[in-house]
């Protein structure tokens, strides 16, 4: 799966929040991983047209 809209990527990444208990070695480690490399994968192709998650902190 290729992640191609906004949305898709906030779907890949609450999945991958969800895997992050899997047992090493299974089927939910695997997709882990695969999520992993599709979301990164992502943020190289889009990662300048991505809202900012938050705004930066200001210093004291």
């Amino acid at each position: 799966m290729t992640i191609n809209s906004q949305r898709e990527l906030e779907q890949a990444v609450a999945e991958f929040q969800r895997l992050a208990d899997a047992p090493a070695a299974s089927q939910e480690e695997r997709r882990r991983r695969e999520l992993d490399a599709e979301i990164k994968e992502y943020y190289v192709r889009c990662g300048n047209s991505l809202r900012p998650g938050r705004p930066e902190e200001t210093p004291y």
